[in-house]
């Protein structure tokens, strides 16, 4: 399941939890963080100050999707991963041998739809395993 903070991937763990549930499945919570647009000295920053501001978002969004999930939330196990978002979580998955992959169809909105593409438009055509992209 990817998770990226937004309503809809909220939503959609909601739903793999369901159905993890259901089939006395584990659910796994994977937050990628993609390549940098910019680099980091742009910033007047280190890469190792933009990887840990990545990794203290990327936790924080994390933790608030467990936490939203309930009791649920105490059965799934999590990941933060690096790489290109729908090739990771397609990777991911297929590493972990899920039986299904789960994402949200809306993450951040039209900029980032424009500048990194559409994860879940993605995902769909590169996991090797069903996908339920959750509108």
């Amino acid at each position: 399941m990817g998770i990226d903070g937004s309503a809809t991937a909220q939503k959609a763990a909601g739903m793999a939890a369901e159905i993890a549930d259901r089939f006395g499945a584990q659910l796994t919570l994977v937050y990628v963080v993609p390549r940098l647009l910019l680099p980091p000295d742009a910033y007047g920053l280190t890469v190792a100050e933009v990887e840990a501001e990545h990794r203290s978002h990327a936790d924080e969004v994390i933790r608030a999707a467990v936490q939203a999930l309930g009791p649920a939330g105490a059965r799934t196990a999590t990941q933060v991963l690096y790489g290109p978002p729908a090739e990771t979580l397609a990777e991911a998955a297929a590493a972990g041998g899920a039986d299904l992959l789960v994402v949200g169809s809306r993450g951040h909105g039209a900029v980032a739809r424009v500048l990194l593409g559409s994860t879940s438009d993605r995902v769909v055509h590169v996991a090797a395993m069903p996908v339920l992209v959750v509108h």
